[in-house]
């Protein structure tokens, strides 16, 4: 046994005075300041709001109308404040007028806000950035009020879950565990049952029922077990879950999750089939009680976040805000996979039946029907926008049982890809640094990344031509590599990788094994103590920005600061005879004031519970010559950068027709919802971190590096589109554009 468990609570499993379950979550752990929280979630959360202030507009839905208002705003922490005015002469839907009264408020750091304009007059309600407009209201407070709601997440939200059920179960028949089943076929019977302990990454024991049905469907659902013998304690999740597993002992039951890889459109047998996900609440003490379909769960003991995101986390989903109508992505709904199991990180029981040579068979015949469904998705049209490159996957699944066929019944332990065995080119060790980090701690989500456009592109990687494009699947110790520096800031800076709780407590549970070992292989590690030992994540880091040109006054931002709870902006040089001071020095986002052109060095320092960070400089070089960023717009200066007709540097492959046929957005101006497109690619909690900046200043895109930063254009352009998302990434006024 792993955790070194008294045969005493072995013994009296039944005896733990746990109680009668009767949520979806066990009790959550109290997290410290300093520790990673940030496990079974996207990097990105897209909050609607970038840090900066605001405006907001009480008007009227038509001019010249009389009478007084309230106006309430609700923060992410819960903050309200009120305001309050009134219209003699409103001047209608006219955000700039004069007639209409303005307030203002300031966002210290990315999120929503919750917006409320009530009146006895039909309201209008706007909310501006720098003059232009965000977003806007009539009627969505009822009766004559107007109401605004910008998410702080927009991909989990009680919307979003309830718009991915619709998607997947439009007809509402799997709302409970019951239903589900008998959509899926086990009113015959299950064709595997296997149970076993999830020590890699969930911890439960998991009673595990499959089946695959005729029309090629398959489905497979877990019931998970968790005794909690401590409350708050990660030894939960133990070899005691697995022995709950085996005896179904229902006082234990967290909940079920079912998965079913079948057609989209249920009143089309023949319709493409995707993975869809579903969550059932625990049956309590009562055998046969109803296990209802919950929009939210708590997988890791961390909260409760709502579907589909706990499990696309981990099945290859890639997250994409709601659609302008409220409906689901279908990019995202097609994004998820089956995970294959990995036989050699589960525990197994010593009991008769339940050891791992009893459940083999079991186990491969799984993993036969999780190759299946990804033979089929490899296999669909190879112009579906964001495709999954499907070969390393089944590759690998088929390397681990002998190869096409899947022939051996046991898997082989000691398997290792052709893009991570020794060469004469890689360096010495790599199977070693496969076996005992990438495989355990990344493949088996990261597999399931990506998309195929722009495969085929080869880059000279130390003398050998290798394909970096989908770089994320980590199908290549060269594709691996090539996220050198992300590695060091996700997984030893944020310890957001690995990305289940479990998994980032078995990678960090020896310093000098895993993370030791990762660290000999990544270029410029700086992230050791004084002794010399690998320092994990915790310690806080002070993060102001990258350096560019800008208007004065300049709003900065340090919330993408890490393990923070406290901020010390100073000034360190200004140009010879300039004056500048700072709104607030210790806010997270003060305003540079300065009378000057030229350079102006700021240094950051940040403070945690570990202590001080060390100090980050940036360099802001005020023009009053250059456009000014606080007029950026989508419509005027980013789109034509992306791609127009007259400047094709992104839309010559991101278009259709496309030449990278599955490339997953368009820039062209045949895409009438470029703007969103644009919009889900953002991040306005670490703006340096968007996808728009990342992809095309780096080796890895598809289209090879289309923004060089080392040239005064990719300076210039780099500068523009990273001025522009600090500053509310607007739109514009263009109604065919902007919604």
């Amino acid at each position: 046994m792993r955790y070194g468990w008294p045969l005493l609570a072995l013994t009296a499993l039944t005896l733990v005075g746990c109680g009668k379950r009767d949520d979806t979550e066990p009790t959550p752990v109290v997290v410290t300041a300093d520790t990673p929280n940030t496990f079974l979630v996207f990097p990105d959360a897209m909050p609607a709001l970038a840090a900066g202030s605001y405006t907001v507009v009480a008007a009227t839905a038509n001019a010249g109308l009389a009478g007084s208002y309230q106006l309430q705003l609700t923060l992410d922490d819960g903050s309200v404040q009120q305001f309050s005015g009134s219209w003699t002469s409103s001047a209608g839907q006219e955000p700039l007028a004069a007639g209409n009264p303005r307030h203002s408020f300031t966002l210290t750091k990315a999120g929503g806000a919750k917006l409320l304009l009530t009146s006895s007059v039909d309201a209008y309600l706007y909310l501006l950035k720098n003059d232009q407009i965000i977003a806007q209201d009539d009627n969505s407070g009822g009766g004559s009020n107007a109401a605004l709601e910008l998410a702080a997440n927009a991909v989990n939200s009680q919307a979003y879950a309830e718009a991915y059920y619709r998607l997947v179960d439009p007809n509402n028949e799997r709302t409970t565990l019951a239903d589900w089943k008998h959509k899926n076929g086990f009113d015959a019977g299950e064709q595997v049952h296997v149970v076993f302990r999830d020590a890699k990454d969930l911890g439960y024991g998991r009673n595990m029922r499959a089946r695959r049905n005729d029309d090629g469907s398959v489905a497979i659902f877990v019931e998970n077990y968790l005794v909690e013998l401590v409350p708050e304690s990660a030894t939960n999740y133990g070899p005691l879950n697995l022995e709950a597993a085996i005896r179904e002992d229902r006082q234990y039951h967290v909940g079920t999750n079912a998965i079913e890889f079948s057609p989209i459109d249920p009143d089309d047998p023949d319709s493409e089939k995707i993975m869809k996900f579903f969550t059932f609440e625990p049956t309590g003490t009562t055998a046969g009680a109803t296990q209802n379909r919950v929009l939210e769960t708590n997988l890791d003991g961390r909260g409760k976040k709502f579907m589909p995101g706990p499990c696309l986390a981990c099945h290859g989903g890639r997250m994409l805000p709601l659609e302008s109508d409220g409906s689901f992505p279908l990019i995202t709904a097609r994004s998820a996979k089956y995970n294959a199991l990995e036989v050699n990180a589960l525990e197994f029981s010593s009991q008769t039946g339940y050891r791992r040579a009893d459940l083999e068979a079991g186990l491969r015949e799984l993993n036969e029907f999780v190759h299946g469904t990804h033979v089929v998705l490899r296999d669909r049209p190879a112009d579906e926008a964001a495709k999954w490159s499907a070969d390393f996957a089944i590759d690998t699944a088929a390397g681990r049982y002998g190869g096409d066929g899947l022939p051996l019944t046991t898997a082989d332990d000691d398997y290792v890809p052709a893009g991570w065995q020794q060469t004469a080119f890689r360096p010495e060790g790599v199977e070693l640094l496969y076996k005992r980090v990438v495989e355990p701690h990344c493949s088996s989500c990261h597999a399931l990344q990506g998309n195929q456009a722009g495969e085929n592109e080869l880059i000279d990687v130390d003398g050998q031509m290798v394909a970096l494009a989908n770089s994320v699947n980590f199908s290549s110790y060269e594709k691996f590599m090539a996220y050198n520096d992300q590695i060091i800031d996700y997984v030893y800076r944020r310890g957001f990788m690995p990305l289940s709780l479990r998994n980032y407590e078995s990678f960090w549970r020896d310093p000098t094994g895993a993370p030791a070992l990762l660290a000999s292989y990544l270029h410029d590690f700086p992230l050791f103590d004084s002794n010399g030992n690998v320092q994990p994540p915790g310690n806080p880091v002070a993060k102001p920005g990258a350096d560019r040109i800008v208007h004065a006054p300049v709003q900065l931002d340090g919330s993408a600061s890490l393990f923070a709870d406290s901020y010390r902006w100073r000034i360190v040089t200004t140009p010879v005879g300039a004056t500048a001071a700072l709104s607030d020095a210790a806010s997270s986002a003060p305003v540079l004031s300065a009378d000057m052109d030229g350079d102006y060095v700021l240094e950051l320092v940040v403070s945690g519970p570990r202590g001080d960070s060390a100090a980050a400089q940036l360099v802001l070089t005020v023009d009053s010559a250059a456009s000014d960023q606080h007029q950026l717009t989508f419509v005027d200066d980013i789109r034509p950068l992306l791609g127009s007709a007259t400047n094709t540097r992104c839309a010559t492959c991101h278009t259709s027709p496309t030449l990278n046929v599955g490339i997953p957005v368009r820039y062209d101006d045949g895409n009438p919802n470029v703007y969103r497109d644009v919009l889900a690619r953002i991040n306005f909690a670490d703006p340096e971190n968007s996808r728009l900046l990342r992809k095309p200043t780096s080796v890895r895109h598809g289209g090879g590096m289309q923004i060089d930063r080392s040239t005064d254009e990719g300076r210039a352009t780099y500068n523009t589109l990273l001025n522009w998302i600090r500053e509310g990434a607007v739109c514009g006024n263009s109604p065919g554009v902007c919604p």
